[in-house]
């Protein structure tokens, strides 16, 4: 959005508050934007990383992970896996052997750890495509978003039933990809297979503000009580001139639907990004979501590749990258002080305590280029406040 032909601007001062009111000539709201509350920075909180850490499967490409508590204070990790290399593929799929294999062949698994950050152990793998031609996750199941409202458990995944009409394999079943839920009444009963899986897709492209695909999906509970949903998509009709990626909101009065498009979130090319994590900070009465930065623009990050922060007071519109942008380089730093340089750094997913402080912070990572089947791995970023704000918040 160009701002300056967008919105005007007042500062508005009321009731000992300061800021920024910014009206939009294209929207039914406007949104007082506060410096004072803009001040969330995720990067100072990031610990070394160890190799208990990481979790690393030697047969398989691990990849995305989000965690949640366990009703038993044990700590749970739904992420995606398949097999490397041609293992448990179909006769003559060798378009999706190796790293490929994630848009047909990917699985959602769990592991549990004592803490927060790891080391997590496998326990099983809870879903996988139907095989069934006429359902929406007929194929993988992918990217997975935890989260527990009102005493159930949502997971929130990404599946593709290919979609008709594209000569080209890999876009069919690129462009077949849609986003569900499945429902379950506690991590034991997700572990033990009880639990239900919507029949039809909860979002999915609409042809005219979202195309070609419907991907990582990202739920919260809004100011107003409403379940927003920010998730990717792309700008134009497969082929079409200026495509590049968007995201969107939409919102619900229940976490599994039906979902309604209530706004764009990020659309021009200089904020091209993937793999949202969207959260409404309670505390600092606004909207933030790490994303992925897929522009050379620097707009959102400094590095193609980077995790950045946005953030806006209202879910669907005046997202901006914050105060404290940057999140993380695609590296982490060791115990020993040293510092590991990634190829990637993807899918952020992060894990809140009882106080809705961030304690943890779950990403993808490969070392070398994982579309050449090097290996990937799942990083558990432990988070700690810096010493003067963790005393002041417990004062």
């Amino acid at each position: 959005m160009d701002w300056q032909k967008m919105c005007s601007f007042c500062v508005v001062v009321f009731f000992g508050f300061s800021g920024i009111l910014a009206f939009s000539a294209d929207a039914e709201s406007y949104a007082i934007v506060s410096p004072s509350t803009n001040d969330l920075d995720i990067s100072s909180m990031i610990q070394p990383v160890g190799e208990e850490n990481i979790l690393s499967q030697e047969d398989h490409y691990v990849w995305g992970g989000s965690g949640i508590e366990g009703e038993d204070g044990k700590y749970y990790l739904f992420y995606a896996r398949w097999p490397k290399g041609m293992t448990g593929r179909a006769e003559g799929d060798e378009l999706f052997s190796g790293f490929r294999g994630w848009l047909k062949y990917s699985e959602i698994a769990v592991a549990v750890s004592d803490e927060p950050a790891g080391p997590f152990k496998h326990l099983k793998t809870i879903i996988t495509g139907t095989k069934e031609e006429d359902k929406w996750h007929r194929f993988n199941a992918h990217n997975p978003h935890i989260k527990r409202f009102d005493g159930k458990l949502y997971l929130y995944y990404i599946g593709t039933n290919p979609a008709e009409g594209i000569a080209n394999t890999w876009y069919a079943y690129a462009n077949g990809q849609k986003i569900g839920v499945a429902v379950a009444s506690s991590v034991q009963d997700f572990l033990a297979g009880d639990f239900e899986i919507c029949d039809e897709p909860l979002v999915e492209p609409d042809e005219e503000k979202t195309h070609q695909r419907a991907v990582n999906p990202s739920v919260t509970r809004g100011h107003d009580g409403r379940y927003y949903m920010m998730f990717k998509s792309r700008a134009k009709p497969l082929g079409g001139k200026g495509d590049h990626m968007t995201h969107w909101c939409a919102a619900s009065g229940s976490p599994d639907g039906p979902f309604e498009l209530v706004g764009p979130v990020l659309q021009g090319g200089d904020y091209s990004a993937e793999d949202p994590y969207f959260w409404y900070d309670k505390g600092r009465e606004r909207y933030y979501a790490i994303v992925k930065n897929f522009s050379r623009s620097k707009v959102l990050a400094p590095q193609f590749g980077a995790l950045a922060l946005i953030t806006s007071t209202t879910p669907a519109k005046n997202w901006r990258p914050a105060k404290n942008s940057l999140v993380s380089l695609k590296q982490y730093t060791k115990p020993d002080g040293s510092v590991q340089k990634l190829n990637n750094l993807e899918r952020p997913q992060l894990l809140f305590d009882g106080d809705g402080k961030p304690i943890a912070l779950y990403a993808a990572s490969a070392e070398k280029q994982p579309w050449n089947n090097n290996h990937t791995v799942n990083v558990q970023f432990k988070l700690a406040e810096p010493a003067e704000e963790a005393q002041g918040a417990s004062e």
